[in-house]
């Protein structure tokens, strides 16, 4: 729980400003240390981070000594703005994340800004406040943020105002109302509320009671359909699609025996609360055995009769497999409540086709309702091996995963799945052969021969690679860096209400 207040104020706001710093001048760190790892604090700092734009402007109200929020935000390459009342937290703030900038500020007392911020934080900042302060404040987020904005928020709900309180040693006069008061607030200043949720805190602080939190999460409808998150990079994207690369069964066994892979949990936990899910390109088995392990059935669509055949002993494991291309699905709209397709786009001959299709299976009015794609990181290794090697020789165009990153994002937005959120996924190709020189000469034979098998020029291409293998691995690693990141898509509705305790 922190207070706002400070620097250009009127009168009246500069008097009640000094009271709410007084505590915090005080506490100093000692705040950060009982109040930085709140759960649902953190939640809200990932969702913003899954979904904010690249070095997007984001606004921390009552930033205190920077973390949790601004560090986080700020370290993810987003600009962050943090004000507070307490010059003490301020300093601190400023000692410790100095890649935001911190002021000395009074919400209240800021001049308007309309559309200046892409997100807006104000964790339980607003509790020593009157309630019409509290109300301006609210709606003035709301006209701050720029169309698609995003708003996390918390505070202590209860119906009272300026009333004494007891807390961390100090005697404090709060305001604040009761939690279905808030949403009312922020629908009316004319935000979405996509997230409700009430918790309970125990502070580690001798004499601390447990305390009730409320947060919230909002955004400002509008925007861009779809805005250019970092994960969907590099920027600037090409104008194009270079066109789908050639996929080897005897290639990829190859690799999987090399993996080691954390997208594929991370694809199982985003599925948790779905029932039916379809899964296109099934590959080796790898996601819908861990999908049809945790949900107890799955469905996966597979292009290529060897790879469909090899997986129908999975029958028993609760996997229905199918034949069938990703642009042409052979079923009925709305059949499932989730769809995915891992590291499958860039073997499309049409991947604009393929993403509507994935949304064209799901049925939006489902709670769990989310269409889920798996492509390469912007910084992945591989990829970038592959970039700068291979397509040069082969005479081929650069491999750019963030396109269709980007271009399914604009397409799920626009058929009707516009909260999107991107996360990176470590995967790693490991050779553990021993000495550098066996590692690269193992490599290359695996790459080339998953990259390119069969192709006439696949000696020249090991040959090619061997350079800056050996430079790689002469560093002391065995393993490059194949990351993922997970493009998830939902419709974007309003959270139920908190129900009222009357």
């Amino acid at each position: 729980m922190t207070v706002e207040p400070a620097a250009l104020a009127p009168p009246n706001t500069i008097a009640s400003s000094g009271v709410a710093a007084r505590p915090f001048d005080a506490l100093g760190k000692t705040y950060e240390d009982t109040y930085a790892h709140l759960p649902e604090q953190l939640a809200a700092i990932d969702w913003l981070l899954a979904r904010l734009p690249e070095g997007a402007r984001v606004l921390d109200i009552g930033s205190g000594t920077g973390r949790p929020t601004a560090e986080r935000i700020a370290t993810a390459g987003h600009r962050v703005t943090g004000w507070d009342v307490s010059q003490t937290m301020v300093d601190l703030a400023r000692t410790q994340v100095p890649g935001a900038r911190f002021e000395l500020a009074d919400v209240r007392a800021m001049p308007e800004a309309p559309g200046s911020w892409e997100a807006i934080t104000a964790f339980f900042p607003l509790l020593q406040m009157p309630r019409t302060d509290l109300d301006a404040t609210l709606a003035k987020v709301a006209r701050w943020l720029a169309p698609g904005g995003l708003f996390a928020f918390a505070t202590v709900p209860f119906d009272a105002e300026d009333e004494e309180l007891q807390w961390m040693g100090h005697t404090i006069r709060c305001t604040s109302y009761p939690a279905q008061t808030y949403r009312k607030l922020l629908e009316g200043a004319g935000l979405v509320v996509v997230h409700e949720q009430l918790s309970v805190f125990q502070p580690d602080f001798p004499g601390m009671g447990e305390e009730e939190h409320l947060f919230i999460r909002a955004v400002k409808p509008g925007g861009p359909p779809a805005p250019a998150h970092a994960l969907a990079g590099p920027y600037p994207l090409p104008a194009s699609y270079r066109g789908p690369h050639e996929l080897s069964e005897t290639g990829w066994l190859g690799m999987e025996a090399r993996f080691e892979r954390h997208d594929v949990a991370l694809v199982a936990d985003t599925l948790a609360g779905n029932r039916e899910v379809l899964d296109v390109g099934g590959g080796t088995g790898a996601v819908v055995r861990e999908i049809a392990d945790r949900l107890g059935r799955v469905t996966t669509v597979e292009p290529h009769p060897a790879r469909e055949a090899a997986m129908h002993p999975l029958a028993e494991q609760g996997v229905r497999v199918l034949p069938g291309r990703a642009e042409q699905l052979p079923f009925p709209d709305a059949e499932f409540d989730a769809a995915l397709a891992t590291w499958v786009l860039h073997y499309c001959d049409d991947p604009d086709a393929a993403v509507a299709e994935l949304a064209r299976m799901v049925d939006r009015t489902g709670p769990e309702a989310k269409v889920v794609l798996v492509q390469g990181a912007p910084d992945n290794e591989l990829i970038s091996l592959w970039n700068t090697t291979c397509a040069e020789l082969l005479g081929e165009p650069r491999d750019h995963q963030g396109y269709l990153l980007s271009r399914a994002a604009r397409i799920l937005a626009e058929q009707g799945f516009a909260d999107i959120s991107f996360t990176r996924a470590r995967v790693d190709v490991v050779f553990p052969e021993p000495g550098a020189e066996a590692k690269a000469e193992a490599a290359a034979q695996v790459l080339a021969e998953f990259w390119n098998t069969g192709h006439p020029r696949l000696a020249d291409l090991r040959h090619a690679l061997l350079p800056a293998l050996r430079a790689h691995f002469a560093t002391g690693t065995d393993r490059f860096n194949d990351d993922a990141v997970m493009l998830v898509a939902r419709p974007r509705t309003a959270a139920a209400p908190i129900p009222s305790a009357g």
